[in-house]
C-alpha cells in the first residue's frame, strides 16, 4: 500500500484529470491551480528552462503589433504558448511539494494501469473486430495514451535501474505488463511507438553519444528501414478491417508530413488527409511574404488560409490557428527566431544526458528528460510538439526536472 497524503493524493488527481478529461481549458486551470497551491522557489535552472518559452512569447506579441488580428484569435494563441510553462511550473511544484521520486513513479503507472484496463473494455465491447478499420478502434478507444507509454517504460526498468520495484509479485507484474502491452497495441499509434522506443533507449543512457548508443541506433534505424522497405514493397487500402489500414497510414506517414500540391483536388478527401500536414504547412510557409515576417513570424491571432474550406471536425474551416507541422507553426507565429530558440531549448534538454550523476534516482531522471527532448524533436514535425494542446509530457518534464536537481528526502506520513 501507498502511503497518502494531501500531496499525493492531489498528485494522483490531477494525472487523472489530465488523462481523463480532454479539454484545453481543464487542463489549463488544472496547472494554474496547481502553481497557486504549491507555489514556491524555483531553482535557477528552472527559470533558464522557462525563459525560452518567455521570449518566444515575446516575439509572437511584438510581431502581433505588425498585423491586424482578431483579439479572439490573439487571446487564444497566448493561451496555446503559455501552456507549456504553466504545465512545467506545475509539475516541477507539486514534485518539490511530495518530495519523492518513488511515489510519483508508482502513481503514474497505477493510474495509468486504470485507464489501460478501461481502454482495453472499452474495445472489447464496442468493437466488432470482424469489420472494424484502425480508424473505428481508434475512434471509439482513443488515438493515444502518452502516459501509459512512461508508465511501461518505468515498470521495465525501475528495478533495474534505480531499485523500484513498482509491482513487487512477479505474477503480478506479468499480468500488468500485459495488460499494457494488450492496451499499447490497441492504441495502434505510431507516436506511441516512437516514443517507446525513444524514453526506453533513453531510460539506459544511450542517447548519449557513444560506441554502444551508435550500435543501438544504427539497429533501430536498420528495423525501422527494414520495415518501411516492406511497406513500400507491398500494396495496402485505407479504411480496410484489422491491420492493414495500421499500415497503410504507416506507409504514408513520410508523404503526409513531407509531399504537398498545390493542385491538390479538395474534393477527394482521401488524398487530402493523406498529404493534410503537408498542404497546410505549404500554405503557411506562401504567406510568409515579408522578411519581417520570415525573422519574427506573423505573431498571434494570425490565421492560416487554406484557400478552400476544410471538412475539420464538425465545421468547414478556410482559415485555421494552428498547424500540424509544429516547426512550420513556430515560424508562421514568431519567425525564424522563434524556431531558433526552439531548437536550442530542445538542444539545452538533451544536453541533460550528458551531466554526469551516481544517485540512481536523478540519473533517471536527467535520461529521460533527454529523451523527451527527442520525443519533441520528433513529435513537434507532426503534432505541434510541446504546443500540443492536449500534450502531457510537458507536465512530467517539470516532475523530471526537480527530480534531476531536487534534493530528495525520505518523507514520513
Amino acid at each position: 500500500m501507498l502511503p497518502i497524503n494531501i500531496n499525493k493524493t492531489y498528485f494522483a488527481l490531477i494525472l487523472f484529470l489530465l488523462i481523463f478529461i480532454n479539454a484545453f481549458e481543464v487542463h489549463y486551470v488544472l496547472y494554474l491551480i496547481t502553481i497557486l497551491f504549491f507555489y514556491s522557489k524555483i531553482s535557477k535552472e528552472l527559470l533558464n528552462i522557462i525563459s525560452f518559452f518567455v521570449v518566444i512569447i515575446f516575439i509572437a506579441v511584438i510581431s502581433s503589433f505588425f498585423n491586424e488580428h482578431l483579439l479572439y484569435s490573439w487571446i487564444k494563441d497566448i493561451s496555446y504558448f503559455s501552456r507549456p510553462i504553466l504545465a512545467i511550473l506545475a509539475g516541477y511544484l507539486i514534485s518539490k511539494k511530495i518530495n519523492d521520486f518513488g511515489a510519483v513513479i508508482k502513481f503514474i503507472v497505477f493510474v495509468s494501469l486504470f485507464f489501460a484496463v478501461t481502454h482495453i473494455l472499452k474495445i472489447l465491447f464496442l468493437v466488432d473486430f470482424s469489420t472494424a478499420s484502425v480508424s473505428d478502434i481508434r475512434y471509439v478507444g482513443g488515438i493515444s495514451n502518452e502516459i501509459e507509454v512512461l508508465a511501461i517504460v518505468i515498470l521495465l526498468t525501475s528495478k533495474k535501474l534505480m531499485g523500484i520495484e513498482i509491482v513487487p509479485n512477479k505474477l503480478y507484474k506479468k499480468i500488468v505488463l500485459l495488460i499494457f502491452a494488450i492496451s499499447f497495441f490497441l492504441y495502434l499509434s505510431r507516436t506511441m511507438i516512437a516514443t517507446f522506443t525513444i524514453l526506453y533507449l533513453a531510460s539506459f543512457g544511450y542517447l548519449k553519444i557513444t560506441k554502444k548508443s551508435i550500435k543501438y541506433g544504427v539497429l533501430v534505424i536498420t528495423i525501422f528501414g527494414l520495415f518501411y522497405a516492406y511497406l513500400y514493397s507491398r500494396e495496402f487500402e485505407r479504411g480496410k478491417p484489422g491491420i492493414e489500414s495500421f499500415l497503410y497510414k504507416m506507409k504514408i506517414a513520410p508523404a503526409e508530413i513531407f509531399i504537398a500540391s498545390e493542385n491538390i483536388n479538395t474534393k477527394n478527401h482521401a488524398y487530402l488527409w493523406d498529404h493534410w500536414r503537408a498542404y497546410e504547412a505549404m500554405m503557411a510557409l506562401n504567406q510568409m511574404d515579408t522578411n519581417l515576417s520570415f525573422f519574427i513570424g506573423k505573431g498571434f491571432g494570425s490565421l492560416v488560409d487554406l484557400k478552400f474550406k476544410a471538412p475539420l471536425g464538425d465545421t468547414y474551416m478556410r482559415y485555421i490557428p494552428m498547424l500540424h507541422n509544429g516547426y512550420v507553426n513556430l515560424i508562421f507565429k514568431s519567425g525564424v527566431l522563434g524556431l531558433l530558440l526552439y531548437l536550442l531549448l530542445l538542444l539545452t534538454l538533451y544536453l541533460y544526458c550528458y551531466k554526469k550523476e551516481e544517485n540512481s534516482h536523478k540519473k533517471m531522471a536527467i535520461n529521460l528528460i533527454a529523451g523527451l527532448s527527442l520525443h519533441y524533436l520528433f513529435t513537434t514535425l507532426i503534432v505541434t510538439g510541446m504546443y500540443n494542446k492536449m500534450e502531457p509530457y510537458v507536465f512530467v518534464l517539470g516532475i523530471l526536472l526537480y527530480f534531476s536537481s531536487g534534493k530528495e528526502k525520505k518523507i514520513l506520513n
